[in-house]
């Protein structure tokens, strides 16, 4: 493990940096003295740790990466006796978005402990998306029963991540993705369809000020991000009834004007999701399609002043290139936001960001795209621990200092980070599939298996012809073995929870694989042992996994928001007694037939975008 014994550091660096210095203490495994290894902090035009005669000087252009250079001296000096770095500066910003708006709403003292990670790494800017989540003076059920900020919080937030030198920039919806608040009578005025709000409306342009006055009033920084994408249905609804059908376009472009008013006379520098404006230029209405042309009317309408933040998670792979020169086409400032596939389940799929990244910031390289943003999306209920990302953000921020890190840096420079092991954060992505070497997986979504078999029911089996294809349950016993190797250090609480859930999935997927086929052949003592052993182990599995999950959602996150999954695990054991009951009635021949397993196993795709409903059984309606 990197720097193992406290080191003693003689620090002269101004005055602005000590804050900072005390809070990494612990975490960079250092102490303050008037008697340690001297370093001088200097502010100048390069970015780099020279180490030489026991002493190092640190040049940082930008207070942030004062605090980087900081862990990058510490990590070598338990490895050089000299060494001179200097960091590749192509990136001009490098970002964070953090997801709060899927009911996982992370604390205050979460998203600070986050950010000490984020300096650490080199971030210079991070986002909190609020779709609904923060408190509005004059909207009692804006965010009501949603875990939302207070403005104080928020302030907060911006101050400690001031110390740092991190700006937080607010990242907001002022059109779509307001299904959580339009559900609320008290929206009815605002509301075009169901999460989409209603153009030509007064109240809905003073509805949009409030958010946006309230958001960035808390903060200092003046950039806001607000959103604006897969406003799919606008005009479709009370607009339509209001207004009659009006093109697309049309009511967009208008929209945005009326915005833009409030932005600029607030004197705030907006960004938003590029995908509208790309959809209205294509017959399909796609965002991605490299015939894609924007007709001039549409870039015309496009504010002068707007920064387009180009979305691309990887799921049409090597697109970046046309697409950001697409962007860069239209005259507007380009930042490109990547993602960390942290929404598809419990742990995200780091394997899948290693591949996307890497191209995308190369890509971004060969287009002059100098702001790059690390997305940690939360979709369907925040499965996924904030934590988790820890490795996603670190590679995320290699790469955008050194286009050419090796995997022994990357490594090192995790550990170095966040005190976790790398192949221990690696080894979640084991959730959703073995990664085989000799499989290339040409359709994407073919890689996540994992939170599919999570949540299917165990008696409906949705995704069970993919255990008949490829059987998994020997891969999550040995993933749960495999997990057990990691301990000891920050982070046990994760890797238990990974433990626990590769456990689960074992005895799980062990049931799938061999219910329908057991049944079919009248093998009633493999029936047996599924009612008798595996149904009450899988039970006994599920309560102990949803107890850590609970406890570590409760550390890091509002309460509020957590009684999805209650229900969700409170469900998986119900249904374990069912299935007993059901196969117990049909053992004693109490029942001719149990009607779930008549039924055949029709094939069901998998998706790397797919929520609970969509899992579990075709008659759930939540």
């Amino acid at each position: 493990m990197f720097n193992e014994g406290n080191v003693s550091l003689r620090v002269f660096a101004p005055e602005e940096l000590y804050e900072g210095l005390e809070r990494l203490k612990d975490k960079l495994n250092f102490s303050l003295s008037d008697c340690g290894v001297s370093v001088e902090a200097v502010k100048g035009g390069e970015n780099r740790v020279c180490f030489k005669n026991n002493r190092a000087k640190i040049t940082y252009t930008k207070k942030n990466l004062f605090f980087r250079l900081l862990g990058v001296f510490l990590e070598n000096l338990s490895k050089k006796v000299e060494f001179d770095i200097v960091e590749d500066s192509f990136f001009q910003g490098v970002s964070a978005m953090i997801d709060t708006s899927r009911c996982g709403v992370p604390t205050v003292e979460s998203i600070c402990e986050m950010i000490d990670y984020l300096a650490l790494m080199g971030y210079d800017m991070a986002m909190l998306y609020t779709e609904d989540t923060v408190k509005l003076e004059s909207r009692e059920y804006f965010g009501y029963m949603r875990g939302r900020y207070l403005p104080s919080q928020f302030k907060a937030i911006d101050d400690y991540a001031y110390t740092y030198g991190i700006e937080i920039i607010p990242c907001i919806e002022c059109y779509g993705h307001m299904e959580k608040y339009l559900f609320w009578s008290e929206a009815r005025d605002i509301k075009d369809t169901n999460g989409v709000l209603l153009a030509r409306e007064e109240k809905t342009f003073e509805f949009v000020e409030e958010l946006i006055k309230t958001v960035s009033g808390c903060l200092r920084s003046k950039r806001i991000h607000i959103g604006m994408d897969e406003a799919w249905d606008m005009g479709r609804g009370r607009f339509l009834d209001k207004h009659g059908y009006v093109p697309p376009f049309e009511i967009f472009t208008e929209y945005m004007d009326g915005l833009m008013e409030i932005i600029r006379r607030l004197g705030l520098k907006p960004m938003m999701w590029s995908d509208m404006y790309f959809r209205m230029g294509n017959p399909a209405h796609r965002y991605y399609e490299e015939d894609t042309v924007i007709p001039p009317e549409v870039a015309e309408r496009i504010p002068e002043d707007m920064e387009l933040v180009f979305w691309h998670y990887g799921e049409k792979s090597q697109c970046d290139d046309y697409m950001l020169k697409k962007h860069c086409e239209l005259g507007r400032r380009t930042i490109y936001a990547g993602g960390l596939w942290s929404w598809i389940g419990h742990f995200p799929e780091h394997n899948y960001t290693i591949q996307t990244v890497r191209f995308s910031l190369d890509a971004c390289r060969n287009n002059g795209v100098r702001e790059a943003m690390a997305t940690i999306w939360t979709n369907d209920n925040a499965e996924c621990d904030l934590f988790c990302n820890l490795f996603g953000l670190s590679y995320f921020a290699e790469l955008c200092f050194d286009k050419n890190a090796s995997e022994d840096k990357l490594r090192s420079r995790f550990e170095a980070c966040t005190g976790g092991s790398y192949d221990g954060f690696w080894a979640m992505s084991l959730y959703h599939n073995d990664f085989d070497v000799n499989n290339d997986y040409p359709n994407y979504s073919k890689r996540f298996l994992g939170k599919h078999l999570f949540w299917q029911d165990i008696m409906e089996g949705l995704f069970d012809t993919h255990l008949y294809e490829k059987p998994m349950s020997s891969h999550y016993a040995a993933s749960a073995v495999k997990m057990r190797e990691f301990k000891n250090d920050r982070w046990d609480e994760l890797y238990r929870l990974a433990e626990k859930t590769f456990d689960y999935l074992a005895v799980k997927t062990l049931i799938a694989e061999r219910l329908v086929p057991a049944y079919k052949d009248g093998n009633r003592d493999i029936l047996t042992e599924i009612a008798e052993v595996l149904l009450p182990l899988l039970k006994e599995r599920t309560v102990s996994l949803h107890e850590a999950h609970r406890e570590l959602w409760f550390k890091h996150n509002n309460v509020i928001g957590w009684a999805n999954l209650d229900i969700r695990y409170a469900g998986v054991a119900a249904r374990c007694d069912t299935a007993i009951l059901l196969l117990k009635r049909y053992l004693d021949g109490k029942d001719d037939i149990i009607a779930s397993l008549e039924e055949p196993r029709l094939h069901r795709s998998l998706s790397g975008f797919v929520h609970y409903s969509a899992i579990s059984s075709p008659n759930l309606k939540i």
